[in-house]
């Protein structure tokens, strides 16, 4: 276009030239010549503006033609999104409905007379379903399901042009074509009593119970237990077991556990062995079923998580530790799909218990706290008063002897755990005479009860054995010692704690030795043989029993502080400030690592530290002898002036 205009321009200006030049070679400078040449670039100013113009008109015209050529782009991209956004909306739902397997509770048939109180059939089909599912939520039923949903009529509705028909209606449809889903129906009907209702799960026989017009709520319940039954049979399993149902429990268990897939089946012996667990109190068929699931699902948390709550019961210590951490292991790496939506104070607990296994008591203390206020947690509150006995903490021990309930909630009867909460804040404060007369009441509690023998036997017998030993009846301690198993961990340590008291120490380096050897990754045997070995007056020995239990768990105070000990015998006082500076970070209200601590820091020459570490003593749990020493060395330092 200007490239026109340009030579428009041109040819003017080439005219112009021609015309003037044929004028003043005409007639000169005359007066006529100077009018032509006047109209002459009138002419040329005329269609230079005319040649502007139509210029402008043009590129206006250009402009406008890009303006409709990007609303039609616009316009065709909209469509095309809007094909594609419902494209992607049918291919979702057409996705979802292949994936529904949905339990759908359809509206109930019930009289009309029924129905005109307010109880129609939607209303008892609700009824039904609130039951299901409250039952699916109680706190210990650990497996996991999937949700039931009500099938209403009163969906938004949505009409896709030219059908008439709403989005629901077609999700629904789809869902019936599709899916898999499973629908519960069912009908009440007046009977000579009352009513009986009957209820379906699928193409399954209707289940039927019957009772008098007042007694609709039971029978509302009946039809929920029949529903969870058939829905979900392992966390129903799993329901009956936390009710104390353990004879119906018993009765379905079996069938499952030899039916379906591997994965099915390992669900069934984990709640199998649940059952042993707490309705039997039969430890190694607890074990047995427990190690079957495991085999069949090894990648299983859960199947691993009873294993572990069964070798620990049992005193295989590795075997808990391990199956422990691998389950917690799988829940982090995403695999906890089998556990229900109400185990979140069961993760801590159970992390908890792996800590344990490796003297972390402190941060086993906190993660006891995350399951607060849960059944969990009050299930467990004598292993967290038990844990802080560990810490030495025995101040933060007795402020949780309240929340212990003195009643068990399945028959009523005493708690053990009440006397054994007490029993092990005398024994890890060395208060031999009151962990001796503690330990005749939680005896006595276990009697009374079925299916604990296996915690009076591993849990309780091994350290009540030692007590009684420190309190000078080795007789006594040497029976009951006797009756424990081999192949119980604690039971083989305690055993050869009592043989170092008597100085057998050959006796007691075979025992420790067995233990560590088969626990590569628990400390306490080794703990157990290094404070042997001091005693014995093996410093080097001791401290390497020490360090291979700092290797084995590197959370426990007791080998710190005990190889800071060896070093203060080594005259060592100043590699000592370092043990008890970490062992104070895992048992930081331990009243005799504060005695010691103060003890190195006086033979290292800072005794300004010294007394305030001695203060700190004096402020905690220390026993009558060690009193007696923070006293003695109070009494040095008065005597020597401080540098």
């Amino acid at each position: 276009m200007a490239e026109d205009f340009a030579d428009a321009a041109q040819a003017a200006a080439q005219a112009d030239a021609a015309a003037i030049h044929t004028a003043l070679g005409a007639a000169g400078n005359s007066e006529e010549a100077r009018e032509y040449l006047k109209k002459q670039s009138r002419i040329a100013d005329l269609t230079i503006d005319s040649l502007q113009k139509k210029d402008e008109f043009e590129l206006s015209h250009l402009r406008f033609r890009r303006f409709s050529d990007w609303a039609r782009f616009s316009l065709e991209l909209a469509g095309f999104l809007v094909v594609l956004l419902l494209v992607s909306g049918l291919g979702a739902m057409v996705w979802n409905a292949m994936a529904d397997h949905d339990l759908v509770f359809d509206a109930f048939s019930v009289p009309p007379d029924v129905a005109q109180t307010g109880m129609t059939g939607a209303v008892l089909a609700n009824r039904v379903l609130d039951r299901f599912e409250r039952m699916q939520a109680e706190p210990g039923v650990t497996q996991t399901a999937a949700s039931g949903r009500r099938d209403g009529g009163d969906d938004t509705r949505v009409e896709i042009p030219d059908t008439g028909i709403s989005l629901a209606e077609l999700a629904r449809y789809l869902r019936n074509w599709l899916g898999q889903e499973v629908h519960v129906t069912g009908d009440l009907v007046r009977t000579n009593k009352g009513f009986a209702l009957t209820v379906r799960y699928g193409s399954q026989p209707g289940v039927t119970t019957q009772g008098p017009a007042g007694d609709l709520d039971s029978m509302v319940q009946s039809s929920a237990e029949h529903v969870f039954a058939a829905a979900r049979p392992y966390r129903f399993v799993d329901y009956l077991t936390h009710k104390y149902r353990y004879e119906e429990a018993g009765q379905l268990v079996p069938a499952l556990a030899a039916h379906g897939s591997d994965q099915e089946r390992a669900l069934a012996y984990a709640a199998w062995a649940e059952l042993e667990f707490y309705g039997t109190g039969n430890m190694g068929a607890a074990l047995a079923k427990g190690r079957e699931a495991v085999r069949l699902d090894p990648r299983n948390p859960l199947t691993r998580f009873w294993l572990a709550a069964a070798e620990g019961n049992l005193g295989h210590d590795e075997e808990d530790w391990a199956n422990f951490t691998e389950g917690l292991r799988l829940v982090d790496e995403g695999r906890g799909g089998t556990l229900a939506e109400n185990t979140t104070a069961l993760i801590p607990v159970f992390r908890a218990y792996a800590l344990d296994s490796t003297g972390d008591f402190l941060q086993a203390v906190r993660d006891y706290e995350l399951a607060r206020p849960s059944e969990m947690w009050t299930a467990n509150v004598a292993n967290e008063v038990a844990d802080l006995a560990s810490t030495y903490d025995g101040a933060a021990a007795r402020a949780l002897l309240p929340f212990i309930p003195a009643k068990r909630k399945r028959d009523g009867k005493p708690n053990p755990d009440v006397f054994l909460a007490q029993f092990f804040l005398a024994f890890d404060s060395q208060d031999w005479r009151a962990a001796v007369s503690a330990g005749s009441a939680v005896d006595s509690a276990y009697a009374a009860l079925q299916g604990l023998q296996w915690a009076q036997r591993n849990m309780f017998w091994p350290q009540w054995a030692y007590a009684m030993a420190m309190n000078g009846d080795m007789t006594a301690a040497q029976a009951l010692i006797a009756k424990t198993a081999a192949d119980c961990d604690i039971c083989v340590r305690m055993r050869g704690r009592i043989a170092a008291l008597k100085h057998d120490w050959a006796a007691a380096a075979r025992d420790f030795a067995l233990v560590s050897g088969r626990s590569p990754h628990i400390p306490f045997a080794d703990t157990d043989w290094g404070e042997m070995l001091l005693r014995r007056g093996d410093l080097d020995g001791a401290i390497a029993k020490f360090q291979s239990a700092k290797t084995k768990g590197p959370h426990f105070a007791d080998p710190l502080a005990m190889w800071g000990e060896a070093l203060i015998a080594k005259n060592r006082s100043d590699l000592a400030l370092a043990k008890f500076e970490e062992a104070d970070k895992y048992a930081p209200n331990w009243g005799r690592l504060h005695l010691k601590w103060g003890e190195a820091l006086w033979w290292s020459g800072h005794k300004g530290e010294a007394r305030k570490q001695l203060a700190i003593a004096a402020r905690l749990d220390l026993t009558p002898q060690e009193r007696s020493e923070g006293a003695a060395m109070h009494q040095a330092m008065a005597e020597t002036r401080m540098p």
